[in-house]
């Protein structure tokens, strides 16, 4: 099981500290976030070859850049050039927003024309797209990404079981059915939540919280579903919950990620179930 990490909570840590840091906490790589306030943003994205580098020297890869990139404009084609310079073969786009006020139908049409750009250019650098399933976006389920890609075989996706619970949940195995296996599968995002009342009654807000301390995304099904299937790819560990110290966060969740990996769970028989809350927790909104 290769485990990168979302750098998002390190911040604008210096490669070298980064990497040491990453290093330290047990992960196989880095899903590198470019965006302003992180070791590499938009703007000094020649600062991806020293990040590779300096994540080589520790032992660890650069096994995917995740970008805010949309369409093909000449942002798009400095970072994606310079992750192509580093050696990364992999690129998470950016979010289609999905907007209630606006046609469905001419905001999809936008959306594919966006992407369909953005795919070309990362192609002609040697790079492939991602697409994460998202909340709040045009694409926060399997079908609903399946709509957006209109046929495109060269954007792989990227389930997330934590983000797809903001919406209510997808049954894991749904996903990858519907995308058409796990050949379409360039990651897998990892993170948890609960519901809980949100002040107002009948008001219920969906927080993400440590991935250790459980929540309504059942991992310990998931997890080992995967490897019966096959799949070989990458995780990428998010913390995105509030944590003071980073490091330790990240090698709590991790440890626990990894520990569900060789649990006593692996020898029970694999079945089909769909997402179930932990003790303790609200069930999702309907």
């Amino acid at each position: 099981m290769r485990v990168l990490v979302l750098t998002k909570p390190f911040g604008d840590l210096p490669p070298g500290e980064l990497a040491e840091q990453l290093a330290e906490a047990g992960a196989d790589g880095a899903d590198l976030l470019v965006r302003d306030g992180q070791t590499v943003t938009p703007d000094t994205s020649w600062r991806m070859a020293e990040t590779a580098k300096a994540l080589h020297c520790n032992g660890l890869e650069l096994g995917q850049v995740s970008t805010d990139l949309i369409s093909a404009d000449s942002e798009s084609e400095r970072v994606i050039g310079h992750c192509a310079e580093a050696g990364v073969s992999q690129v998470r786009v950016g979010f289609y927003r999905y907007d209630a006020e606006l046609d469905y139908t001419a905001g999809l049409d936008r959306a594919r024309r966006d992407l369909a750009s953005l795919a070309n250019l990362a192609a002609r650098h040697g790079v492939r797209l991602v697409l994460a399933l998202h909340h709040g976006t045009l694409h926060p389920s399997a079908a609903h990404a399946s709509l957006l890609l209109d046929g495109r075989e060269d954007v792989l996706v990227h389930p997330d079981p934590g983000n797809q619970a903001k919406e209510g949940g997808e049954h894991w195995r749904l996903t990858l059915d519907v995308l058409g296996g796990l050949d379409r599968v360039g990651c897998v995002g990892v993170k948890n939540a609960v519901w809980e009342p949100d002040g107002a009654p009948g008001s219920w807000n969906c927080r993400w919280q440590p991935l250790a301390d459980g929540g309504v995304v059942p991992w310990a099904t998931i997890l080992p579903g995967l490897q019966e299937l096959g799949y070989t790819g990458p995780f990428s560990l998010h913390v995105h919950y509030p944590a003071d110290d980073p490091l330790a966060a990240v090698r709590r969740d991790l440890g626990y990620l990894r520990g569900l990996r060789s649990g006593p769970f692996q020898s029970r028989p694999f079945r089909s179930e769909p997402f179930r809350s932990e003790p303790g927790t609200a069930p999702p909104a309907r």
